[in-house]
């Protein structure tokens, strides 16, 4: 008799997982149907990022290869990155699965910080190649040597934050519905765009002459906003499985530039005429000629997700849930001309080798009723390594070889983006050994 209660009792527990309980979290959307006219999802979001990694430089070596040498890769910062900001979302049921969304982010915090990187755990300042830096963006030498190429001892920090970010608004449909035709799986498309609404980030603006940022004073945070529209498209498929709800998840996010995006061109006349130059000559004359060629130049990322929800507890009478989220993702970054670590340091935007992140999360869902929802997840990725330099020396990578590609004289080939120091092979600068760490938080209500 004790088995057969037990039997029983097992059965009805799976029968009650095995229920239709809607899709995985990422894929939940507000609906609006009959039985339920209106449907409001409020939530706000703690979002905390933070990347770090090793800056290298290439470094001419001699002795390899002979005798022609090679270079090599040698260290030079450690950089890191922190942003903190709170996110409120409102999510409204147009129709049945069909929802319309709304992001207002306000960033607490964007910081970002260096420091010589430790070898054998002694600084690399004596024979840093930034510190000991000798030459300007003309490949000339400094009238003072050295000339360093930014300031980094002990450590520098430039602080960015305080303001409102980019509004992001979107529409998310359901398709298919496995709570509603349990041969189907629930399939959401979405798209969202991201306005340029946050005030745009001029990194050359207000430079001392020791090329330090007029934000390196926590009591003066600069802006950060990129001023580009963003759109993103997606789509997610889950199905549910009893105490289990597998789901994969496509985007790719494109970008496009507005009338406030930064370009490099905004300062070449008045950086090429500083000392030590910051920009070309030539440069600075070609930014006109040059056209779209010599602004910014945007990345697109490409991606996919696959995990699952676990759900050990699950109330559909009282509307009560807990569930637990394990997932792995990828993506891909195209190259690009934008911001990126070197330009809070170097006061520019530099051509960024594509790479490719990839990671894990793990999320905690506690579905308190019909109106209460809390959630919290953690990730960890890491990036292929990557070029943070490297800009073309001309139109499709060369100039005419028969004009002073300098850029100390006129040379309407020469790129107004590229700088000797950054760009030229054996001077490149390099990001790995990344780790980048998130956590978010959010209460959610529903109405």
């Amino acid at each position: 008799m004790r088995r057969l209660r037990l039997r029983a009792l097992t059965i009805c527990i799976l029968v009650a997982l095995a229920a239709p309980a809607g899709a995985a979290e990422i894929a939940r959307v507000a609906t609006s149907e009959t039985g339920n006219l209106f449907d409001l999802h409020v939530s706000l979001r703690w979002d905390r990022t933070q990347l770090r990694g090793k800056i290298t430089r290439e470094q001419g070596d001699p002795a390899l290869n002979p005798p022609f040498g090679a270079n090599v890769d040698v260290d030079e910062l450690r950089y890191t990155r922190i942003t903190n900001a709170l996110v409120p979302r409102f999510a409204v049921g147009l129709y049945r699965d069909l929802e319309l969304h709304v992001e207002l982010p306000y960033v607490l915090a964007d910081d970002h910080s260096w420091r010589y990187a430790l070898v054998d755990g002694f600084s690399v300042e004596r024979n840093s190649t930034i510190a000991n830096n000798t030459i300007d963006a003309m490949n000339q030498p400094c009238a003072v040597a050295p000339c360093p190429l930014f300031p980094v001892a002990p450590e520098t920090t430039v602080y960015h934050g305080g303001r409102a970010g980019d509004v992001k608004a979107g529409v998310a449909w359901g398709i298919f519905s496995d709570a509603r035709d349990d041969t189907k799986p629930f399939w959401l498309v979405g798209a969202d765009l991201t306005f340029p609404t946050a005030t745009a980030y001029d990194p050359a603006a207000g430079r001392s002459a020791s090329w330090a940022s007029p934000h390196v004073s926590s009591g003066n945070p600069g802006p950060f906003g990129e001023k580009v529209w963003k759109y993103d498209v997606y789509t997610v498929l889950s199905r549910r499985l009893g105490p289990i709800d597998p789901y994969f998840k496509a985007h790719v996010t494109g970008m496009q530039r507005s009338s406030g995006t930064y370009s490099n061109c905004e300062h070449a006349a008045e950086l090429a005429s500083r000392a030590p130059a910051q920009a070309t000559l030539a440069g600075a004359d070609n930014c006109s000629s040059w056209g779209d060629d010599a602004r910014a130049r945007l990345p697109w990322i490409g991606g996919l997700t696959f995990g699952t929800e676990l759900v050990p507890y699950e109330n559909p009478s009282e509307d009560q849930k807990v569930s637990v989220d394990v997932r792995a993702f990828a993506d891909y970054t195209s190259s690009q001309r934008f911001y990126n670590p070197l330009t809070d340091m170097s006061g520019k935007l530099h051509a960024t080798e594509a790479y490719l992140t990839m990671g894990g999360l793990f999320g905690l869902y506690l579905r308190a009723s019909r109106f209460v929802t809390l959630q919290a997840s953690a990730s960890l990725a890491t990036q292929t390594a990557h070029f943070l330099s490297g800009d073309s020396l001309g139109r499709g990578g060369v100039a005419d070889a028969g004009r002073d590609i300098t850029g100390a004289t006129a040379n309407p080939d020469l790129n107004p983006n590229f700088d000797w120091r950054y760009d030229a092979p054996g001077r490149r600068f390099r990001f790995s050994e990344t780790s980048v760490f998130a956590l978010s938080v959010a209460g959610v209500l529903q109405f």
